[in-house]
């Protein structure tokens, strides 16, 4: 309902969302302290929400966002076969983004030139490699030396799979005939990285498998190596997901990553307008592989 109408729970109750909220919250909400830290690994179709945006009814209508901390592990497999992230003592980033449409079934993203210039502002120049435009194609990636960066972040355009998730890809700029940086490509590149964004719609992955949970971008980097993965459950909106990236990457200066995007949320969230609306902050997701 969030997804397809953009409703805002906490304007009129919705049935739906109070049977889930009893269901998932209110057996445990009373051993939660309020703000606390919730590791949460779903299965089957709860792979497919972003429990945060559960209205939490009473006195004072909240999404529950408000009252938790929330990570997710894809399955509790890629918990116990986390390898140590090698931690640096200087943050670096690898950002590539703002890519030529390779054609115009995958238009131009108006706010990602912008999304790129917030995002990289807060690494010093030595510090950050930046692929944008034409330089922002797969080859970027794959001999960029990824596994050297403690950040990287993508802004494009994602092209999930259901059928084949490992064969869901990233649309950057074409190389020749080739545009596509494929998951299955992205599991063979060892990473270190405390957190790798992926800013774009359903990058998160397209179909849940018993015991894995959610294969695609997400599941894919925390493969590779990666201690934490923000990556977008649905459709998102490309202006509103600018102004997310730039509070997210603020609160990153002082935050663990999961608490950054928390922070980045309720900023939207609290702002009010039409970007609190669950649609505009809830499609992202932090999963984890960290304990």
């Amino acid at each position: 309902m969030i997804d397809d109408t953009l409703v805002d729970p906490l304007a009129k109750p919705i049935p739906a969302a109070v049977d889930l909220a009893k269901l998932v919250l209110e057996p445990v909400q009373s051993a939660l302290p309020r703000g606390g830290r919730v590791l949460l690994v779903p299965d089957g179709a709860l792979n497919n929400l972003n429990l945060e945006t559960l209205p939490v009814y009473g006195d004072r209508p909240h999404d529950w966002i408000e009252d938790a901390e929330v990570r997710i592990a894809p399955s509790l497999t890629v918990l116990t076969d986390a390898a140590p992230v090698k931690h640096s003592d200087r943050p670096s980033l690898l950002l590539i983004g703002d890519p030529q449409p390779p054609d115009s079934s995958l238009p131009p993203l108006k706010s990602a030139a912008g999304e790129l210039d917030a995002v990289a502002r807060h690494f010093p120049a030595p510090a950050a490699a930046v692929y944008r435009r034409k330089e922002a194609t797969p080859r970027a990636y794959e001999q960029g030396r990824p596994g050297e960066y403690s950040f990287i972040h993508f802004t494009a355009h994602a092209l999930a799979n259901p059928v084949s998730p490992l064969d869901s890809a990233i649309a950057l700029s074409p190389s020749g005939a080739d545009y596509k940086l494929y998951a299955r490509d992205i599991v063979q590149l060892p990473l270190h990285a405390d957190l790798v964004t992926i800013s774009s719609c359903r990058g998160a992955g397209a179909r849940a498998y018993t015991g894995e949970g959610l294969v695609g971008f997400a599941w894919a980097f925390l493969r590779a190596g990666a201690r934490n993965v923000i990556a977008g459950l649905w459709d998102v909106n490309d202006e509103s997901t600018a102004r997310l990236m730039g509070e997210l990457y603020s609160a990153l200066e002082k935050r663990p990553p999961s608490d950054a995007l928390r922070q980045a949320k309720l900023s939207l969230l609290h702002a009010g307008g039409r970007y609190a609306r669950p649609y505009y902050w809830g499609p992202f997701q932090l999963y984890t592989a960290a304990q």
